[in-house]
């Protein structure tokens, strides 16, 4: 049909496979005369290049362009199968619809390769569930902590230890007892009341070990840890979930709806992937989906943002910063966020759990494990009971028996809460294969939310649903909030065995998985390029222990040329701006982490230009200037980081030092104070506190009274013991002068001590 002189370009001829090129190839006038076009069009549009023709050759873009414009033969009548396109036809009319079905299928193999290969991981974890829940009948409670040596000697060398906080109903089906929400880093996790035994039995018996596990990349981001669950054949230990780029769309309520199969009336739990703590966290009722989707999704742009962050910030500090309405604070979490999507998931309850008298110890379920002639054992006295005959059923068909428990029977009028466990656990290398791993359990505790649950009247859980707005159900749902008064209640034994059977061969399967490389995720998610690229920069963060700047700013430059570029300045370019501003605030932090702080606040205001919302480069950018003696410039940062999270201590902390050094001690103490009343954990607000207090006392104290320079001194005082045991690795001789001044009554004598940051 076509010109019988007609032969394939050179360049064509070339990029063809091998063993597809032609023998005794041929060359005329026509095609040597196109073959300069050829090359050059083939670096622009090589694309083309293994596109073949109705004769069965092959011709780049360039040499096809030429060919139709001299060529007078008519297209004639094309098979639809065929995947040839006739002289001149664009790809996308005449093969678009075959490579449209070859991928189709392909993805459709794909898939049906992943359910197939997790049916089978899934078969093998109800195996080894099985064999830990005999294991754990098996064996006893062996001691107590103290029957192990404190001395770091002795103690067992793990390679992570973490945290499980999960959903939990032992009157559902096997299956769907347990829907684990999120894991974390149990070194940077907080554990309170009944949960504080958890870390004393870690500091008693075990230590980190120097080559320890990096799987921050999966601990921290939500998306990872459930698509890493189900991977391995566990997504049945998962709430269902589906992630979404941060930009609002008309639809994107009703998808969410059909994607979870949210009933009328029923409740779908918006997340952030990297967030923890319950930020980003929203209970949201179905119907008030669509508004509530506007809210979190649309922040201001421009000048109505510069307007907006000047009003407030001047006001932050009057105040608790927080706002007062819920979705109003998680509104400033996802305006902030880094990330470029987040998550939808179903809503999943536990038993009601009724709230412990005051002043009640924590029950036995809170046991750590112990370590006896080499055994490791975390069962609690009295949880034989909690498998049915010894052992798990041997059919995981969700038609299992949700077994009538005692305890969900409670008195006339007593307050039941929608709780989440926390178990906390360690994992060590295997004793005879290293590179497998083995778990030992710590103990766990339930968190309770700050109100009680509807759940436990007598009306369908159909009808309780309908009564709850979004503020109530966050305050019935939501337990990770942050203040002073943090409720707790004990695990029951039985329950807590069920727990260790159902996820300890869980999480050695999750953590024994290992592609979380810079160049494992280059080829991972190719549907969503902008999470990719903030997953592989997220990388970068794990190589900076080992001190190799140049490769984590490779790294970074990897995911800056694989992000989707940004052709807007508005709200529907979130996703790639948030990237890129997260990009540049890495870069920012590796040049600081190496004392160049002209260069880092290049690139915090390069993030901050991407994402003016970014709270964690405006803080970071005032850490600069604070660093190049701007402490006032530096304010001005810090205000506003805090306007944008205020769940964030750091900008309140670096507000007690940046005013302590301006010499405006009132205003630092306030600040450290506020710091303190939502997390009175932090060491660092303490010390600035101390600090501040004795440069106002040795500068006169400010006009006070003698009573109220005592309290002062002894409220000083004790901020400092708090800094001394909480980091006691950034104690110095300094700071000790500092103590014994605010310890003595006469201490004029004493030589000043310079300020300084921890």
């Amino acid at each position: 049909r076509l010109r019988p002189t007609a032969v394939p370009c050179a360049r064509a001829e070339r990029l063809r496979p091998p063993g597809q090129r032609q023998a005794g190839r041929q060359s005329c006038g026509q095609v040597e005369a196109a073959e300069p076009s050829c090359r050059g069009g083939a670096r622009i549009a090589g694309r083309g290049a293994l596109e073949r023709a109705d004769d069965g050759k092959f011709y780049c873009d360039a040499c096809w362009s030429k060919w139709q414009h001299s060529s007078q033969v008519q297209r004639q009548n094309w098979g639809s199968g065929s995947a040839a396109r006739a002289p001149g036809e664009s790809r996308s009319s005449a093969t678009q619809e075959v490579m449209n079905d070859a991928q189709s299928r392909l993805r459709a193999e794909r898939s049906d390769k992943k359910r197939k290969e997790a049916e089978a991981k899934e078969k093998l974890y109800w195996a080894a569930r099985r064999e830990v829940a005999n294991r754990l009948i098996r064996e006893p409670v062996v001691g107590q902590p103290s029957a192990v040596s404190s001395g770091d000697d002795a103690k067992v060398p793990v390679v992570f230890w973490g945290i499980c906080d999960l959903k939990f109903d032992p009157r559902k089906p096997t299956r769907d007892q347990v829907k684990v929400l999120e894991l974390g880093d149990g070194r940077a996790s907080r554990f309170s009341h009944h949960g504080a035994a958890l870390k004393e039995a870690f500091d008693s018996n075990y230590v980190m070990d120097p080559a320890p596990l990096r799987r921050g990349v999966m601990v921290d981001n939500k998306r990872f840890t459930h698509d890493t669950f189900v991977d391995c054949g566990l997504a049945h230990l998962r709430p269902k979930q589906l992630a979404y780029p941060r930009r609002f769309a008309a639809d994107l309520a009703d998808r969410i709806r059909e994607d979870l199969g949210v009933a009328r009336g029923g409740f779908v739990v918006l997340k952030l992937v990297n967030r923890a703590r319950g930020a980003g966290v929203v209970v949201c009722p179905e119907a008030e989906l669509d508004a509530t989707l506007r809210k979190l999704l649309m922040p201001p742009v421009g000048n109505a943002l510069n307007q907006w962050l000047s009003e407030k910030s001047l006001r932050v500090l009057s105040s608790d910063p927080r706002p007062a309405e819920v979705l109003a604070e998680q509104q400033l979490h996802y305006w902030s966020n880094e990330s470029p999507v987040f998550v939808a998931e179903e809503l999943c309850h536990s038993v009601p759990v009724p709230m412990p008298p005051t002043g009640t110890a924590a029950a036995s379920s809170s046991q750590p494990a112990v370590v006896a002639n080499g055994a490791y054992s975390a069962v609690p006295n009295g949880a034989h009971s909690a498998v049915p005959n010894g052992a798990l059923p041997d059919v995981p068909d969700g038609a299992g028996s949700g077994q009538d428990h005692d305890h969900q029977h409670h008195g006339d009028g007593e307050e039941v809460f929608d709780g989440t466990m926390r178990v906390a656990f360690a994992l060590r290398r295997g004793s005879e294969d290293p590179d497998r791993l083995a778990l030992d359990w710590l103990g766990g505790y339930w968190k309770l939310p700050p109100h009680a649950t509807r759940r436990g009247g007598e009306g369908s859980e159909e009808e309780e649903r309908h009564a709850a707005t979004l503020e109530e159900a966050h305050a019935e749902i939501v337990s990770s909030f942050n203040s002073e008064e943090k409720r707790t209640a004990p695990v029951a034994d039985a329950h807590l065995l069920e727990v260790y059977a159902a996820l300890e061969p869980a999480l050695v399967s999750v953590f024994e998985v290992q592609r979380y490389s810079p160049r494992d995720l280059h080829f991972a998610y190719p549907d969503d390029p902008n999470f990719r690229a903030f997953a592989i920069a997220r990388c970068s963060a794990a190589l900076r222990p080992d001190g190799d700047f140049q490769k984590c700013n490779f790294v970074l430059e990897q995911a800056k040329k694989l992000l989707v570029k940004s052709r807007t300045n508005d709200g529907q370019d979130i996703p790639e701006r948030s990237v890129l501003s997260y990009i540049h605030r890495s870069m920012g932090v590796n040049w600081a982490i190496r004392g160049d702080w002209v260069k880092a606040s290049e690139f915090f205001r390069e993030a901050l230009a991407a994402m003016p919302t970014n709270a964690t480069a405006m803080h970071l950018h005032g850490v600069a200037l604070q660093e190049m003696g701007k402490h006032q410039e530096a304010v001005a940062f810090q205000l506003r980081s805090l306007t944008l999270d205020p769940d964030f201590r750091s900008p309140l902390m670096a507000l007690g030092d940046c005013w302590t050094r301006l010499r405006r001690y009132d205003q630092a103490i306030e600040a450290c104070q506020l710091c303190l009343q939502r997390q009175p954990d932090a060491p660092v607000a303490q010390f600035h506190m101390g600090q501040a207090i004795y440069c106002q006392l040795r500068e006169g104290g400010g006009g006070a009274s003698d009573a109220d320079k005592a309290e002062r001194r002894a409220r000083g005082q004790k901020a400092l013991e708090i800094a001394r045991n909480g980091l006691p690795q950034n104690w110095t001789d300094e700071d000790d002068q500092i103590l014994r001044y605010l310890q003595q009554d006469n201490p004029d004598d004493l030589p000043e001590v310079p300020l300084r940051s921890w």
